[in-house]
């Protein structure tokens, strides 16, 4: 019986070495499609990782620059924003269920984005600092003006022309308005004077990337409120 097994043994072990020779190529092929596979599944993996790494990080550094603020803040991600008019408005997931109000500031982690114009229920209609309804109190140092969106470009009016002003110098909301003070919005880039040379005329590059938009923070506090 012992013999009769080997024998049958021997027999497969030769059909299987055939098979093996005849479909060597198709074998080698099936078996580099499986290692392909196993490679490819692990690139997904890895590329899945590194979205959810880099939506986290995103959101963190979205969001972190919240403790830092002295101020109320209510997160929101943005509904909508006109792609024809790309710089202009844009449109929040928050509205007057969560105690969002006219004229609160919208910021991000890198300054001043903007501020609220319309308030719906659930969403918010915001006015980007490079809109040319802005009309905002500003200070750079112990310096006060007008910022205002004029001809593409940021522009504060109304400094004493003796006022201390350099280029990089930083912009901030002032203390004499409705808005909370010490809000980042910009950095000074150029200085000049109008046409009587009585006033400083300063334009400042703003902290935020308005073309790169995804998180932002509403301030809730108005000035005067309890």
């Amino acid at each position: 019986m012992v013999k009769c097994m080997t024998k049958k043994g021997k027999v497969l072990i030769i059909f299987l070495i055939i098979i093996g020779i005849i479909l060597k190529e198709e074998i080698y092929d099936f078996l580099f499609k499986i290692g392909e596979i196993n490679k490819t599944n692990a690139y997904v993996c890895s590329i899945k990782n590194e979205e959810i790494l880099q939506k986290y990080q995103e959101l963190e550094n979205a969001y972190h620059y919240q403790d830092l603020l002295s101020y109320h803040t209510t997160p929101s991600k943005i509904l909508y924003r006109d792609i024809y008019n790309l710089s202009h408005h844009i449109t929040i997931y928050k509205g007057s269920k969560e105690g969002i109000k006219e004229k609160n500031l919208v910021v991000n982690s890198e300054g001043l984005v903007g501020i609220v114009t319309k308030v719906n229920k659930n969403s918010s209609e915001v006015d980007l600092l490079i809109h040319e309804n802005i009309n905002l109190s500003v200070k750079i140092n112990d310096n006060y003006g007008i910022l205002k969106y004029e001809e593409k470009d940021l522009v504060i009016k109304g400094i004493n022309n003796k006022g201390k002003i350099e280029k990089g110098d930083k912009v901030y909301t002032s203390d004499i308005s409705i808005y909370p003070e010490n809000v980042f919005i910009g950095e000074v880039s150029e200085i000049s004077f109008d046409n009587y040379e009585i006033e400083k005329i300063v334009k400042i590059i703003p902290a935020v990337n308005f073309e790169n938009l995804k998180y932002v923070s509403v301030i809730t506090d108005l000035r005067g409120e309890e």
